[in-house]
């Protein structure tokens, strides 16, 4: 169901015209324009200045390959940068060796992405109000409600650049010329805005299938999901880092907290681990797809398993690289083996390559590992999808770890016939599933000495994929621990652009990355500095002096 999501696009167009400052928009008259006195004074304005908000989603790659896929997996021990060649990517193996160069346009896009949904909440909150007061046929209800949207995007986009950039500037408000040399903020301080916004939020927003058909909005369950998400990772920084690191001062333990939103999630009755009851779904992989690998199609998107996902698309249009996901492109599998046994490229970069490490952390029947990835000398399901619906035995003699990424995969039909470039696949991309509720769940309980509702919270997520599959694995933990939950968190989100935050909160990834990597590299994790990717080095100039990189 994405015709909502056509409709986010019609002020998506008129922002990147009015907004770029490259030649090609300099001669288009936007059909739509109107100028700031003019805005901001119907019920529709608010709806478009709401849409401009969710634009940023979709913006050149920088959510899905850029935060998730570089700086939480590729930098982590879960994924190596792949490509055809060792080094073909310099940004991706850059930060693989933990060696990254700030000065490289993801850093650009990943950061303008989250300040740009940051700006664009703020003008809406600053500008909506007035239409209560110059729209008489105004829905105070519904206006209210675009206002809570605005905070949980201004909230999300926060807790993204914090968990990527470390103390990153706070903005809550439009800022005016003599604030554009802003320095960083402590996390402290982010994490109360955070907090304030989203408590305000959920007060408001309706939860899921509230919305009246419109699916990809934020509900109350996103933000209680997104808030136990934020208690889970001040807590980690302050149990993890006491006393050790001036960046997480001020931070507490609050579990009980982080328990307390995953469980009113968990409790709202409006989601459910798909594939738990041992459910099949038709799907372009199979008429009898098992829920796990269901919710990794686009048959599956906004499915019961989804909190909040981002919307994508294929609609063929080519504009300005946007609107759909990058994630196919960059991670399916490159090589293939035609009928006559001849190798040829599938056009697929093959980036992102699982490492055999967390490949062997899997119980050889969790049907999970099919799902997440294909190896060298797997018994089955090798193939890989190609024009015209055709399916051709993978090769692995150009993956340095003998493995591709599977979750990302979409069918010939629904994008390799019909793409245009490399990041409009149309699977939506799940920023919080339904199965990571029930971990930070497990894990905040855990942590308060509630061993049996942590025990739990975990199995619940090992039952359904257990029912996924034959085999009977992963069987049911008869014990808990923090070591039995980090394991639990790897195995259900490879691939998915949690690990790297996960070991940094924890304070692992000191022992985890000073390793050789898959083709010999030795990496040097340097404390206080490499728990964080770099701020872009234009943002550093631009700073007048008060940003300097760790």
């Amino acid at each position: 169901m994405k015709n909502n999501v056509l409709r986010y696009l019609s002020l998506f167009l008129l922002v990147l015209a009015t907004n770029s400052c490259t030649e090609e928009f300099l001669d288009v008259q936007p059909i739509a324009a109107e100028n700031s006195a003019a805005f901001y004074k119907t019920m529709q304005h608010a709806d478009q200045a709401i849409i401009a908000c969710y634009s940023q989603f979709n913006n050149t790659a920088a959510w899905d390959r850029s935060i998730l896929m570089a700086f939480g997996d590729v930098t982590s021990d879960d994924c190596e940068a792949g490509g055809d060649f060792v080094n073909e990517v310099p940004e991706f193996e850059g930060m693989n060796r933990l060696i990254p160069d700030p000065s490289v346009e993801m850093y650009d896009q990943a950061w303008g992405s989250l300040y740009r949904g940051i700006n664009f909440a703020n003008i809406a909150l600053e500008n909506l109000p007035s239409i209560a007061e110059t729209d008489p046929d105004v829905d105070l209800k519904l206006l209210n409600m675009r206002m809570a949207e605005a905070k949980f995007i201004r909230a999300i986009n926060h807790f993204y650049a914090t968990i990527v950039f470390g103390e990153v500037p706070l903005v809550d408000h439009v800022l005016g010329p003599s604030e554009y040399e802003m320095g960083r903020s402590s996390i402290r301080d982010v994490f109360n805005l955070i907090e304030k916004d989203l408590l305000e939020a959920m007060e408001v927003l309706p939860e899921r299938g509230g919305w009246n058909g419109e699916e990809g909005r934020a509900t109350r369950g996103a933000c209680q999901a997104l808030l136990a998400r934020m208690y889970l990772y001040e807590s980690s920084y302050a149990k993890h880092y006491a006393g050790q690191d001036p960046r997480y001062a001020g931070l507490n333990e609050r579990w009980a907290d982080a328990l307390k939103y995953a469980e009113l999630v968990i409790n709202s009755g409006k989601y459910k681990l798909v594939g738990i009851d041992g459910e099949k779904y038709a799907t372009w992989r199979s008429p009898e797809t098992d829920g796990y690998r269901y919710i990794f199609t686009s048959e599956g998107d906004h499915s019961p398993e989804t909190v909040f996902e981002i919307t994508c698309l294929q609609e063929g249009l080519d504009y300005n690289e946007a609107r759909g996901q990058a994630l196919t492109n960059w991670t399916a599998a490159r090589y293939m083996f035609l009928a006559d046994g001849s190798e040829t490229t599938t056009t697929y970069w093959g980036l992102g390559l699982p490492t055999q490490t967390v490949k062997n952390l899997f119980d050889p029947g969790d049907p999970r590992l099919l799902t997440t990835m294909a190896w060298e000398g797997a018994p089955h399901e090798q193939w890989i999808e190609v024009g015209g619906a055709k399916r051709y035995e993978m090769s692995f003699s150009h993956s340095v770890t003998k493995t591709y990424q599977r979750k990302w995969e979409c069918s010939a039909a629904e994008y390799f016939d019909v793409k245009l470039n490399w990041n409009t696949a149309p699977s939506n991309v799940k920023l919080i599933r339904f199965a990571d509720v029930y971990l930070i769940a497990g894990e905040a309980a855990l942590m308060l000495g509630q061993n049996d509702k942590a025990l739990n919270y975990v199995n619940k997520v090992r039952e359904r994929a257990r029912n996924c599959g034959t085999s009977g694995q992963p069987a049911a933990l008869t014990s808990i621990s923090l070591d039995d939950i980090v394991k639990e968190r790897r195995l259900e989100f490879t691939g998915e652009g949690h690990r790297m935050f996960d070991i940094v909160r924890w304070n692992k990834a000191f022992d985890l990355l000073n390793t050789e990597t898959t083709d010999g590299y030795q990496r040097l994790f340097i404390r206080g500095k490499h728990e964080y990717q770099p701020i872009p080095q234009r943002e550093i100039d631009l700073s007048g002096g008060n940003i300097s990189q760790y």
